[in-house]
């Protein structure tokens, strides 16, 4: 893989999580709702391929210091792990090497991976912050093997979005740093949707989610107010 050309993260994104690339691994930091995010993320993974992961080729874009890679890894898939970050990368390849996990991590664009084949593209609570979501699923399309699936979660861009992913997280229970989203950056399903099979993905499925950030637990939910995990398999 190539290093690097543009980044596809917005300049204010990267600034947060710059500042915030050592707590990566804090379970009570920043990252505690991601941390929790993960068993219902990989629990959703797991439902919808519907075959073991074991041995099988992932990519997580947008990685970050590896919480979603090292459990992936764990169930016996190839796992690469790429970001824009380079201080994420540098906690992720640490991380991976401390707990004796063979992940290979990149300092890279997407838009650089050349020759690639996997079987299944992870992209977490990425995409609100990307600026061209439709270069993300163009060069995904372009590196996932037939019938590969492409995973997500992100924010739609609604009111309740805006109060709670924004204003309440951010001000009242401090879940994330103030400026870690921007609510015109935020996407409805149905944008992605329409975004995926222009893309000749097919299968599009959007299953809603909710926090409790008294808890600090993830639940599936039959709403898609705020966040959402979507999956879409290409022809």
């Amino acid at each position: 893989m190539k290093s690097k050309n543009y980044k596809s993260i917005s300049d204010e994104s990267s600034k947060v999580f710059d500042k915030l690339s050592g707590e990566w691994w804090d379970e009570n930091g920043s990252f505690k709702a991601l941390h929790s995010f993960n068993l219902i993320r990989i629990e959703y993974i797991k439902n919808n391929f519907k075959k073991s992961l074991s041995d099988l080729s992932i990519l997580d874009v947008g990685c970050g210091g590896g919480i979603l890679c090292e459990p992936l890894s764990r169930l016996g898939a190839k796992v690469t792990g790429i970001d824009s970050n380079e201080k994420a990368i540098k906690v992720a390849k640490e991380h991976a090497k401390m707990k004796n996990l063979k992940i290979n991590y990149f300092n890279t664009e997407l838009s650089l991976i050349e020759e690639s084949s996997f079987d299944i593209i992870t992209c977490m609570e990425v995409l609100e912050h990307v600026e061209n979501v439709s270069k993300i699923i163009s060069i995904s399309k372009n590196i996932l093997k037939k019938n590969g699936v492409f995973f997500g979660s992100t924010i739609n861009k609604t009111l309740s979005s805006y109060l709670f992913a924004i204003f309440a997280a951010e001000n009242i229970f401090q879940i994330v740093p103030r400026g870690t989203h921007t609510w015109k950056k935020f996407l409805k399903p149905n944008y992605l949707k329409k975004k995926f099979l222009q893309n000749d993905f097919n299968d599009f499925q959007v299953q809603g989610v909710k926090y409790n950030p008294f808890k600090n637990s993830w639940s599936y939910s039959d709403k898609t107010f705020i966040n959402y995990l979507f999956f879409a398999e290409k022809l």
